[in-house]
């Protein structure tokens, strides 16, 4: 192993990018492009039966040793089919892009489901912990220091909310594949090469483009990275606040720390955050790959293979560590333990967090005007012990509308 997606980050989205996957729906597309010709007339029944019949017959092993000679995947595919079918019917008209763009469409399309019901999982999850923590007072903090008070449950809502806009994203996103030949012009198939397409994507359950070249446009890849590229910078919010509110001189939540875990290797008192550290880390590294895949916008002319290697590295490993990440976040909210005394005393520390207060009621009540009760407002706050359940606005009700929203929009 090199890679630690192959174990350490892997999770079962890991086998729909695996090489018998990728191969199995390649076979797939060439499939039904040769259904497709059968109800065109292309082929016989006969033909598409010797094909279809072959499908796991087809191996990687097989594939591989024919590209020894072909120096061409595809074409090495293709002769793989012919020979153990004994028809040579198979990919009459397309190019090799029609098989991989398609066959990486139902990869993208697998992998997204997958994504969507776990990221469900962790939005109900932090809807649920923002019910817990409506009414549990803390600080707010602006630029590192104390601000004034809120609660709990608006972190979580607000998190919840963030996902719910990626969902909603990841939900309307379409798959599109093509079977539009050699630069996109339909050439080889005729006057009806619009009607194949559309057939052939129908049969795929993928959409068909507008209009391509020799390769599906990629701007609906980069855009699909980037919603989850967007999903993995929340995750790093998530486990930066978590980070920083479980330092030792604030220590008010936790990540989860297992009964025989170890935090440090010579200090037996530590509990470090390792699980959310983790999770920052690996936001550097998946942020990076949107850039290539931008990059991959601008190819030359009607194609070229400038996209096609460094695709193969950011594509599953973007979608595989995107699901990981969510994942374990999951893990640590579901974990997570709170201080209330912490809480509580963090947010009685300074008592100037009631200076805006004051300044209000210095204008609303007394008639100062703004600028002289800001610089008053201070004299005051010694006065007497002001409860924070006192200032936290309407941090409840909107928790609580968030949540119906949320929870409505299911």
């Amino acid at each position: 192993m090199i890679h630690p997606i192959e174990e350490r980050y892997r999770t079962e989205i890991a086998d729909i990018f695996e090489e018998h996957s990728r191969l199995s729906k390649m076979l797939q597309v060439e499939f039904a492009l040769a259904q497709t010709h059968l109800e065109n007339g292309i082929i016989t029944q006969n033909d598409y039966n010797l094909l279809f019949r072959a499908k796991n017959k087809v191996t990687v092993g097989l594939v591989k040793e024919i590209e020894k000679e072909t120096r061409h995947d595809i074409m090495a595919l293709v002769e793989a089919l012919t020979r153990v079918s004994g028809c040579d019917k198979a990919h009459i008209g397309a190019t090799s892009s029609d098989i991989v763009d398609s066959a990486l469409a139902l990869q993208l399309r697998e992998a997204n489901q997958v994504i969507i019901a776990d990221l469900w999982i962790l939005k109900n999850l932090l809807l649920s912990k923002a019910e817990e923590t409506k009414r549990l007072v803390c600080i707010g903090r602006t630029h590192g220091q104390h601000a004034i008070p809120m609660t709990f449950g608006m972190k979580f809502a607000l998190w919840a909310y963030e996902l719910t806009e990626c969902l909603a994203e990841l939900n309307k996103m379409n798959f599109y594949g093509k079977m539009s030949g050699a630069v996109g012009t339909f050439a080889s198939f005729g006057e009806k090469g619009m009607e194949l397409q559309k057939r052939v994507m129908e049969i795929l359950g993928l959409s068909a483009p507008l209009i391509s070249n020799q390769v599906v446009s990629r701007v609906n890849i980069a855009k699909y990275l980037f919603h989850l590229i967007a999903v993995v910078s929340i995750i790093e919010k998530m486990a930066r606040e978590i980070r920083n509110l479980q330092r030792s001189e604030i220590q008010e939540i936790a990540e989860p720390f297992a009964e025989l875990q170890t935090g440090s290797s010579t200090m037996p008192h530590k509990r470090n955050p390792v699980l959310s550290e983790n999770l920052c880390s690996l936001a550097k590294r998946v942020r990076t790959n949107i850039l290539p895949a931008l990059e991959n916008i601008s190819l030359e002319h009607e194609r070229d293979l400038t996209n096609s290697a460094n695709e193969r590295i950011i594509i599953p490993e973007t979608v595989i560590l995107t699901h990981f990440m969510i994942k374990r976040m999951t893990r640590i909210f579901v974990g997570l333990t709170f201080y209330p005394e912490n809480i509580r005393r963090n947010v009685q520390i300074d008592p100037a967090i009631f200076m805006e207060k004051k300044m209000v009621e210095l204008v609303t009540e007394q008639g100062l005007g703004r600028q002289a009760a800001y610089s008053r407002a201070k004299d005051f706050i010694s006065e007497k012990k002001i409860s924070p359940e006192s200032y936290i606005g309407l941090s409840e009700q909107i928790v609580t509308k968030t949540i119906e929203k949320l929870r409505s929009s299911e």
